[in-house]
């Protein structure tokens, strides 16, 4: 099952997904969410041990 969104409470981290052109669609209580779209992978920078996929938009 695809997972619409990637979470993560990484400043840095969230700062490289919205660089590489990920749409962030919420910011609440330190965590940062943005859509997990297809077309965009990640690059060597983005530490996948700081995100998290998740189907729920609100936490």
């Amino acid at each position: 099952m695809k997972k619409k969104f990637i979470t993560t409470q990484d400043i840095p981290t969230a700062t490289l997904l919205s660089k590489q052109g990920y749409q962030q669609v919420q910011n609440s209580n330190g965590i940062y969410v943005f859509l997990n779209a297809e077309k965009f992978r990640f690059s060597n920078d983005i530490d996948i041990t700081k995100i998290q996929y998740s189907n729920m938009l609100t936490f």
